[in-house]
């Protein structure tokens, strides 16, 4: 149990809704990055939009390579992706 203050699933409303929804249909769960950040949906919103560009927008490499890069980056920091 996570000793941050979060919203649980079936308070959810509004974007902290829908970003919980999207969520539980990509993972089959809101997932513990997701949920730790239940306060602050809108500042979510904005680090998730950023992902996204980061992983699909313009530049040199693959969305393979970003993926891998990720995962690396991610097991070098003792952290699951």
């Amino acid at each position: 149990m996570s000793w941050i203050k979060t919203v649980p699933e079936q308070e959810a409303t509004g974007d902290l809704k829908e970003i919980y929804d999207e969520t539980k249909t990509k993972f089959g769960n809101v997932i513990n990055l997701v949920r730790i950040q239940s306060l602050g949906p809108e500042t979510m919103a904005i680090g998730r939009q950023l992902y996204r560009h980061l992983m699909t927008g313009p530049g040199g490499l693959t969305k393979l390579q970003r993926v891998l890069l990720a995962t690396v980056v991610s097991r070098l920091n003792e952290c699951h992706y």
